[in-house]
């Protein structure tokens, strides 16, 4: 077993601002050396004009008192200035180690800080300098660490209650009362966030991501009409899904769009057809599709529930893509997992291509971890072109 070394007998390191340091020393001493220079000039100018006798050997000498004392002062003033100077580097390394030491650990601690983490907690001897600076920071640590945890759990609880919501929403009996109290407690929790957070001085902009990060989840079940521009929607209900028309798309044109010539064939389960006007039949044939795709590709996902939008044409649906991923739509349908909807067109809707996106959907509720994007395509043409097999 190897002894630990002494502690007295370890170096200590001294310089820790080399170049500070040493810059400091060098200043000081340049400035003791001029000292010395100054006090030597005002000596010698005083005495220029006195006499001043000796004695060199026999001889009786008489000087100016300056030529005389000139060899002392100089002589003098070279050791003082080398002695003192070595008293002063001496004294001047330990007061600055004193004072850099701390600094540095305070840098290195803050520095972390910086960078979000928060379990840092800066250790100073007792007398140390700086030691009342570091006891601040901590509390300083310490104040924005418990609204940032309580904040974070209530975020998890957020997380939880919108599963809740998903669950009750793909029930065809979900009470209204309940999603309602549900939402309470969701916007209960959003305002203890709120007040968490309202310890930080920061802009509005950015506390608004930050909660909209906290509950995307609840925004999106709970209000998807902000894709909506406010214009009136009308919804249909199936099975499978809740198709939302924005107001001008005309519904018989949808309908006969959809054809689902042939798609019945083979399926082992169909939909019950509730009624015969449009809005029966347009829900009757998504649920087709989507018996008919979950058949096809072997995918059963359990309580797959889809809100689609449908738009007026293209333009609509290019302009919501952007508002989703901030980049210019190529598609002529496309499925956001994130929100759980499908959008698409009265321009381009048609069964092939509901079915395409729809087993975008199945795909990615079925497995536990989401594939990669390439085969997920490649499953929903094989859907695609398989529809009506």
């Amino acid at each position: 077993m190897t002894n630990a070394p002494d502690q007295r007998n370890r170096r200590r390191n001294y310089f820790i601002k080399k170049k500070f340091q040493a810059s400091f020393m060098l200043k000081f001493c340049l400035l003791l050396i001029l000292a010395c220079l100054i006090m030597s000039f005002i000596s010698l100018l005083f005495t220029n004009k006195t006499l001043t006798t000796s004695f060199e050997g026999l001889r009786l000498v008489v000087k100016s008192t300056a030529d005389y004392i000139l060899p002392v002062l100089a002589s003098s003033g070279i050791i003082a200035i080398v002695l003192v100077s070595l008293a002063t580097i001496a004294v001047l390394l330990y007061i600055s180690h004193r004072i850099y030491g701390p600094i540095y650990r305070l840098e290195k601690d803050v520095t972390e800080i910086g960078k979000g983490n928060l379990t840092v907690e800066v250790h100073l001897r007792e007398h140390d300098e700086f030691k009342d600076l570091s006891d601040i920071i901590n509390g300083m640590v310490k104040n924005m660490k418990n609204p940032l945890s309580s904040s974070q759990a209530k975020i998890k609880e957020l997380e939880e209650e919108v599963k809740g919501i998903r669950s009750l929403l793909r029930s065809k009996d979900a009470p209204g009362g309940e999603i309602g109290k549900k939402l309470d407690d969701i916007e209960k929790k959003i305002g203890q966030v709120k007040n968490n957070l309202s310890y930080f001085r920061i802009s509005p902009v950015f506390l608004f991501l930050l909660l909209f990060a906290a509950s995307t989840a609840s925004a999106t079940v709970v209000s998807d009409d902000r894709f909506s521009d406010g214009s009136d929607w009308t919804s249909v209900n199936s099975l499978y899904c809740t198709v939302f028309f924005k107001d001008g798309v005309d519904l018989a044109a949808v309908n006969d769009k959809i054809d689902t010539y042939k798609i019945d064939f083979g399926l082992t389960e169909k939909p019950v057809r509730a009624g015969n006007d449009t809005k029966d039949e347009i829900a009757y044939k998504f649920d087709l599709i989507f018996f008919k795709v979950q058949e096809i590709l072997d995918m059963r996902p359990k309580d797959l529930r889809l809100n689609v939008r449908i738009y007026k044409g293209q333009n609509d649906l290019d302009r919501v893509y952007v508002e989703i991923f901030n980049q210019d739509n190529k598609f002529i349908a496309y499925y956001v997992f994130k929100i759980n909807t499908l959008f698409t067109s009265e321009e381009k809707v048609s069964a092939n291509v509901l079915a395409h996106e729809i087993a975008h959907c199945i795909v990615d509720h079925y497995f536990s971890v989401i594939p990669p994007t390439k085969v997920a395509e490649m499953i929903a043409q094989y859907a695609d072109a398989h529809i009506r097999d």
